[in-house]
């Protein structure tokens, strides 16, 4: 008999673990479109957002990107440069996301927090604040008048060393195009 107990329960939590499992990928066959068109559409106003003044955006391919830098787009008006970035901040595990918009000359003309999930709220997260990322529009490499927010400097200082990078990428584009 209780062999016949544990065959049987063995087949209810095989027969439970496959329904979930289905479940699972159904509901994950629904959402993953519309997650992939939600994030698409913040990657689009991102890039409008932080260079306004544009005529459409063209990615380019490097053979390598600095530290943080998952994507670079080229102005189709030649007007400037966007720069995505991924960033390390207190929760590494979430990393930020960023967009920064360089003029031609080699400016920010802003920088924009996308997403700052894993700052913690009220402080880390202090870094999507335009008190925050006002600092940073106007200037160029040396990002004088930059500092990291009081309180919440592992997150502050984790964007303003991704916005260094940015740099880089901004040169290699250029170079590129």
């Amino acid at each position: 008999m209780k062999k016949d107990t544990s065959l049987k329960s063995i087949i209810v939590l095989v027969s439970i673990c496959l329904f979930i499992s289905v479940a699972l990928a159904a509901v994950n066959m629904l959402t993953s479109p519309k997650i992939e068109e939600a994030t698409r559409i913040a990657e689009q106003e991102a890039l409008s957002s932080v260079l306004p003044q544009n005529g459409g955006f063209e990615k380019i391919q490097l053979e390598e990107y600095p530290d943080g830098v998952t994507e670079i787009y080229r102005d189709l008006d030649g007007e400037g440069y966007v720069v995505m970035l991924s960033i390390k901040g207190y929760d590494s595990s979430k990393p930020m996301s960023a967009a920064v918009g360089f003029t031609s000359a080699g400016e920010i003309t802003e920088l924009k927090i996308i997403s700052a999930q894993g700052e913690t709220s009220g402080i880390g997260s202090k870094v999507t604040l335009p008190s925050f990322t006002s600092l940073f529009s106007g200037k160029d490499k040396a990002l004088d008048g930059v500092d990291a927010i009081s309180g919440a400097t592992v997150s502050s200082s984790a964007v303003i060393e991704a916005v260094k990078e940015s740099f880089a990428a901004f040169e290699s584009a250029k170079e590129v195009s």
